[in-house]
Formats: C-alpha cells, structure tokens, sequence
C-alpha cells in the first residue's frame, strides 16, 4: 500500500482577528470634510464670542471669559484660523488633479490634460505665490504702521 502523502500543516486566518480595513479616498475625503466643519465652526465661534461677549480690545484690559483674557482668546482664533487653513490646503491638495482637469477642459478648453508631474508643479508654484502674497502683506503692514503720537 502507498504511504499517505506528508500532511503540510495548513495556515489559516484566525477568525478572531480583526481584519485591516484599507481607507479609501472617499473615506479620507469624509472625516477631512468633517475636520473642516468642526474647525470652521470653532473659527466661527471664537470669532463670535470675541465680537459679542468682550469689550472693544481696547479697552478689554482686566475682563476673561473662562478664564481667558482677550488676548488669549484672540491667539485662540488665530491658531484655530491657521488650523482651518491648513485643512483647506490639505483638501485642494486631495483634488488637485480634479481642480487642474476642470481648468483644463472647462476654463482653458484644451484636449489634453497636464500629466500629474506638471500638475505638482503648477500646485507647488501656486502654493509658493500665495504664501509670498501672505509675507508679502504682513511686511508692507509691518513696514507701513503708524503709531500714536506720545
């Protein structure tokens, strides 16, 4: 009688492990969307509460909320702006390739599309020009501020 074939022990997935879910960019797309709404909505809050609860920052000297001092509460709203900011790059940056396509074929009108190295150059350059317009304001203002007379 021929021997039995060597059993090769078979490896299987333990049922009580839980499995990777993969994100998809559709997934990646909606918790980003809500990051934005939460960030906007706390930019709008402070915003707000800097507006109706404070006094004139002038004359805020000594009031708190919580307490928080106007001053305080105002580089909370710059951070928060700046946080929403970088939610907004990060979003335009998840649709470049969308954003350059309708360029291309909707404003443009042209056949062809850029390829996606093009494109990352158009994106950097333009994310290059904006930041220089930002530093560009914050200098003049800087260098163009005029101070109460003592």
């Amino acid at each position: 009688m021929p021997a039995p074939p060597a059993s090769n022990p078979v490896i299987t997935a333990d049922a009580s492990l839980p499995t990777r879910r993969k994100w998809s960019m559709a997934l990646i797309n909606f918790w980003l969307d809500v990051a934005l709404l939460i960030a906007f909505t706390f930019v709008g809050w402070v915003t707000a509460t800097l507006q109706a609860v404070f006094p004139e920052p002038t004359s805020s000297a000594g009031w708190s909320l919580w307490g928080l001092t106007f001053d305080q509460w105002y580089e909370i709203q710059f951070f928060a702006i700046c946080f929403f900011a970088f939610l907004v790059v990060i979003h335009v940056m998840l649709h470049w390739n969308w954003v350059c396509n309708i360029i291309a074929a909707q404003v443009l009108r042209v056949k062809t599309r850029p390829d996606d190295g093009l494109q990352t150059i158009y994106g950097v350059g333009l994310l290059i020009v904006l930041l220089n317009l930002i530093v560009g304001g914050v200098i003049v203002g800087i260098l163009t501020v005029r101070h109460p007379a003592i």
